[in-house]
């Protein structure tokens, strides 16, 4: 709230939101923001310290709502709305809530039939403050803001917080780099379909807020729709993840509807040389590679002018702020990164932490995974699936894929390919095959490979179907 105030004094009638056709400036969206919190406090009595589960996607409502609670001091924990019933029901018998917003859309799917706490609909809230029942009581004086928690580990199950406190100084660092490698106070739009409930969205929507962008909000990630609200509203800004970004440019006419983007920020997930490569011969140097963790916060970042001149795709250098290290290497120089981060979680600020991911560091400073995904013993040698992916990904028609172990009677695990194709694409099996044995080692030969589309979760992290 303490941004968006900021905001609203600084650049009042600058468009501060679009969305599903709604246009807010930053004047009408904090007092929205407030109205909010008004019907949030007398309607439904949230109060400050209380726990409030947030399930929504990206829109206006959800901004005010965000902002309502942290004037309210409350903590905030983001659920992922690709979590289905099941696995929010396991949550919440873990995690206590006072109460659980939601967008109506995602009741059926995500909410299980007997909540253990107070759940009301973010549409409920917004009819109250169109119905005028906003500023009944006197909003609460607040003198310790409260925390707002994303959770890893979902896919798993065994869910881990990730927690800070809701004040500016949390975003101040990476906001600095910002500022200074990206230069995105020189941009005038972002396009934001990256869901809030992931450190990467929720971090691009508070620091375009205090810089006064106009911010393009999608509810989900759909590459017709993404290019058309790029080239209508001519946005300059691009934060994506890789498989966002392969979709886009897979899309008929791509090329021509993002002519105004000037800066594309990747991010969430591993980056490949032939989407690199693909982005700046259609766009030029304005791809930037980012590298952080939920816990760590976001730490490390390669330019485009570092992504040149490198022969393989860099994650670039520590930002300001931050040790890296890399432990535990082998004769390869490949071992562990560990990071140490001012602004990481709750209870890591300035300690040692391991990211799990296997990197090396050359002479100059610069990072590279390694084997960034978990090994696999395949008949008695020892595979990485994420290897596999990076080879099959290079055949020029093939937009994404997903390697993975499955059980096999005779060799433990082998592995198992996704492949999705570009359109009109008729390639076989056994043509892929060919191509790949040259360079694959035998363990590595995936035995089935299945050519279908990739699920893309609303974090841009891909599925497996």
């Amino acid at each position: 709230m303490a941004v968006l105030r900021f905001a609203s004094r600084y650049y009042p009638d600058c468009c501060a939101l679009v969305s599903e056709g709604e246009r807010f400036t930053y004047k009408q969206l904090y007092d929205y923001a407030l109205q909010v919190t008004d019907v949030l406090y007398s309607e439904y009595h949230v109060r400050p310290h209380d726990y409030v589960g947030i399930l929504c996607r990206n829109h206006s409502a959800s901004v005010a709502l965000f902002t309502a609670l942290s004037r309210l001091g409350v903590n905030i924990r983001l659920l992922n709305s690709d979590m289905g019933s099941e696995k929010i029901e396991v949550f919440l018998q873990k995690w206590h809530l006072n109460a659980i917003v939601y967008d109506e859309e995602l009741q059926q799917r995500c909410l299980p039939a007997e909540m253990p706490c107070e759940s009301f609909t973010i549409e409920s809230v917004c009819e109250k403050v169109q119905g005028g029942l906003a500023g009944k009581m006197k909003r609460p004086r607040i003198t310790r803001g409260g925390q707002i928690s994303v959770f890893t580990g979902g896919s798993s199950g065994k869910y881990k917080e990730a927690s800070r406190k809701t004040g500016v100084l949390q975003f101040l660092p990476p906001f600095l780099a910002l500022l200074k490698d990206i230069c995105i106070q020189n941009y005038k739009s972002v396009y934001l379909s990256l869901p809030f409930y992931h450190g990467f969205g929720l971090g691009t929507l508070v620091i375009s807020m205090a810089m006064g962008k106009k911010i393009c909000l999608a509810r989900r990630f759909k590459e017709e729709n993404a290019l058309e609200m790029i080239a209508d509203e001519q946005i300059e800004v691009m934060p994506t993840v890789p498989a966002m970004l392969a979709r886009i440019w897979q899309t008929e006419g791509s090329e021509e509807k993002m002519k105004s983007v000037k800066c594309v920020i990747s991010g969430g997930d591993r980056l490949s040389k032939k989407l690199l490569d693909t982005t700046r011969e259609k766009l030029g140097d304005v791809l930037f590679n980012l590298y952080g963790t939920s816990e760590a916060g976001f730490f490390m970042m390669a330019t485009p002018q570092d992504l040149s001149c490198k022969n393989e795709v860099t994650l670039g250098r520590p930002i300001t702020g931050v040790e890296c290290e890399v432990r535990d290497m082998d004769e390869k120089g490949v071992g562990t990164l560990w990071v140490r981060s001012k602004w990481a979680m709750i209870g890591q600020q300035n300690i040692w932490q391991s990211t799990g991911d296997r990197v090396r560091c050359d002479g100059d400073g610069y990072f590279f995974h390694e084997n960034a995904g978990k090994m696999v013993v395949c008949g008695g040698e020892n595979v990485y699936p994420e290897n596999v992916e990076q080879v099959i990904a290079q055949y020029p028609e093939v937009v994404n894929t997903k390697v993975y172990p499955v059980a096999d009677e005779t060799f433990g695990f082998v592995l198992k390919a996704q492949v999705e194709l570009a359109k009109d694409c008729h390639l076989t099996v056994d043509e892929l095959k060919t191509w790949l044995k040259p360079k694959l080692a035998r363990a590595e030969m995936p035995h089935e490979i299945v050519f279908q589309p990739i699920e893309i979760l609303s974090t841009g992290k891909r599925g497996v179907g």
